[in-house]
C-alpha cells in the first residue's frame, strides 16, 4: 500500500488546491462523506479521502485500492493505490468519459478520444502547466495516455468480486462504473456439466464457487440476481404466466444463508413476503 501522494496533498495546500482544480480530486469534500451510507459486500473497510464536484467520493479500501463511487449509483476501483489512481486522475483529467474504452480499442482510438476531451477542457481552463507542476511535486511519472488507460482498465476489472459497493441501508449493489463485460460465474468454476452450462440454475455455480473458496464471487452473483428481481419483478413470472411466482426468492435467501450473509437473506425474504 502506498499513500505518498495523499500525504503530500494533505501537507501542502498548493498541491491540494491543484488536485481539487482542475483535476477534481478534492480532499475537502471527504469531510462530508458520500451522498448515502455505503459499505462493501465483502465487509472490508472504506475511508473517504476525497470527493468530486459531481458528488462522487474516493474511498481507500483495506488493501490500499482506491474506489470511486459516483452520485448516480455506480462504483469501481480506479487504482491499486492512491498514488496509482492519482496518476490516472491527473494524467487523464477526463477519465470518467473514457470508461468505455479498453486497450483492445487501439492506440489511435484512445489518443484521439483523449485529445478530444482535453481540448474541450482547455476551452474553459488550463490543465497542461497544472498537470506538469502536480506531477513533479508528487513524483509521478509522465505516462502516456495509452498506458494510463491500460492501468485504469485493469483496475476497473478488479472491482468484482472483492469491492462490490452496497447501499448500507437497503443492501442493493452499485452498478459497475464501466460497461466492460465480465465472465459468467460458471466460467470461473472448475466443473464440467453435460449440455449448456448457462442453462444450469445459478445455485449450482454458487455452491461450487463457495466450495472452491470463491465466496465473494458467489455473493456477487447472488446480489446481482436479487437486485435484478427488485428492479424487474417480471423475472418471477414462470414461462408465459401472468402471475408472479416468488418462490425463487426463498432459494436466494437460503443461498445467502449458506454464505453467512444474513442481511441479504433477510432482504430476499422481505421481498418474498411483500409479494405473497
Amino acid at each position: 500500500m502506498t499513500d505518498h501522494c495523499l500525504r503530500l496533498l494533505r501537507q501542502h495546500r498548493r498541491l491540494a488546491e491543484l488536485a481539487a482544480f482542475p483535476f477534481d480530486f478534492d480532499l475537502n469534500r471527504a469531510v462530508h462523506g458520500h451522498a448515502e451510507p455505503v459499505r462493501l459486500a465483502s465487509g472490508g473497510s472504506l475511508e473517504a479521502v476525497a470527493g468530486s464536484d459531481t458528488g462522487g467520493t474516493y474511498f481507500v479500501c483495506a488493501d490500499g485500492s482506491l474506489l470511486y463511487a459516483d452520485s448516480e449509483g455506480s462504483a469501481g476501483i480506479i487504482g491499486s493505490s492512491v498514488d496509482e489512481a492519482l496518476e490516472t486522475v491527473i494524467g487523464l483529467p477526463g477519465w470518467r468519459d473514457l470508461l468505455h474504452l479498453a486497450p483492445a480499442d487501439g492506440e489511435t482510438a484512445i489518443l484521439a478520444r483523449v485529445a478530444e476531451i482535453e481540448e474541450e477542457i482547455r476551452e474553459y481552463h488550463g490543465i497542461d502547466e497544472e498537470r506538469a507542476e502536480l506531477r513533479a511535486a508528487l513524483g509521478l511519472s509522465d505516462r502516456s495516455p495509452v498506458e494510463l488507460l491500460g492501468m485504469l482498465h485493469k483496475a476497473l476489472l478488479r472491482t468484482e468480486p472483492g469491492f462490490l459497493l452496497l447501499n448500507a441501508d437497503e443492501g442493493g449493489a452499485y452498478d459497475l462504473l464501466d460497461p466492460h463485460p465480465r465472465p459468467p460465474l460458471w466460467e470461473s468454476v472448475r466443473h464440467e456439466v453435460a449440455g449448456d452450462p448457462a442453462a444450469e440454475p445459478l445455485s449450482t455455480w454458487v455452491r461450487l464457487a463457495a466450495e472452491q473458496g470463491m465466496t465473494e464471487l458467489a455473493r456477487v452473483a447472488l446480489i446481482r440476481r436479487l437486485d435484478g428481481i427488485f428492479m424487474d419483478q417480471s423475472l418471477l413470472r414462470p414461462g408465459s404466466s401472468t402471475d408472479l411466482g416468488p418462490a425463487p426468492l426463498l432459494g436466494l435467501a437460503a443461498e445467502f444463508e449458506r454464505l453467512g450473509d444474513l442481511a441479504q437473506a433477510e432482504r430476499a425474504r422481505g421481498l418474498h413476503a411483500s409479494l405473497r
